[in-house]
């Protein structure tokens, strides 16, 4: 689901960035990696087992940049590697989230 989920806010993302055209209004999308924080190390402590987040500040740091850029999809660090193999080889990234997505048994 938390694939799934991050799928949709893109598209929402997209959609949503249409709507104010013509204001002063931008809609700028953040997709960060694994971040080093409480959630990283409890909830998705299985599936990312001996790899490291990125630092909080490192990521606060990218998303400025990006804005100040103004870069509308902002993928610090490993999710723009994720997103250019999505494109590259989608079945085997398909392949490859399904297995981390799966319980162990």
């Amino acid at each position: 689901m938390y694939c799934a989920a991050k799928a949709g806010l893109h598209s929402f993302t997209q959609s949503l960035r249409v709507q104010p055209a013509g204001t002063n209004v931008t809609v700028v999308e953040l997709a960060p990696p694994g971040v080093e924080t409480p959630l990283f190390r409890g909830e998705f402590a299985a599936e990312m087992e001996g790899q490291k987040g990125m630092d909080v500040v490192v990521l606060a740091k990218r998303a400025i940049a990006g804005i100040e850029a103004g870069k509308l999809e902002i993928r610090p660090g490993l999710s723009n590697v994720l997103k250019i193999m999505s494109r590259v080889a989608p079945q085997f990234m398909f392949r490859q989230m399904t297995k981390m997505a799966t319980p162990k048994t």
